[in-house]
């Protein structure tokens, strides 16, 4: 199934649906209602064009393993702690929304994400061997 992202690079995968307005994993794109607009600026689905080249990840594409940091109300020990981190496995092309919904943490509990020490966005494409620090609205680094 093929992925589409909105002109704020929101990228929204069938695979996955969009659980923020009632979407069930496994909706293509085309079977989204008229109503559905993007979760993260309100732009309606003509504002959305086909990926072209990315995989999904259901497909079976080459994998990348990104090292997660999460920090005080954030931490999870099966899936995100603070001393060395936590190893996970994505689809190649995998952004850090991605990865924050599948570390099931909320995405407006996340205020701060740093790549390799730096400060990124949600939208930022995660590469193989990237060290990933996730902090909350409530808490310290």
């Amino acid at each position: 199934m093929d992925r589409y992202q909105c002109r704020c690079q929101y990228v929204y995968d069938p695979v996955k649906g969009d659980a923020t307005q009632g979407i069930a994993p496994m909706t293509p794109f085309a079977d989204l209602p008229d109503s559905w607009v993007c979760p993260l600026c309100g732009l309606s689905k003509n504002f959305f064009v086909k990926e072209v080249g990315k995989p999904t990840s259901e497909q079976g594409h080459p994998t990348i393993k990104v090292t997660v940091k999460c920090f005080t109300t954030l931490r999870k020990a099966e899936t995100c702690d603070m001393g060395e981190g936590t190893e996970h496995q994505l689809f190649e092309g995998a952004t850090i929304h991605d990865l924050v919904e599948k570390l099931d943490i909320p995405m407006e509990a996340v205020m701060i994400v740093f790549v390799n020490n730096t400060e990124v966005d949600f939208q930022t494409v995660l590469k193989n061997g990237d060290r990933v620090a996730l902090s909350p609205k409530t808490g310290g680094m």
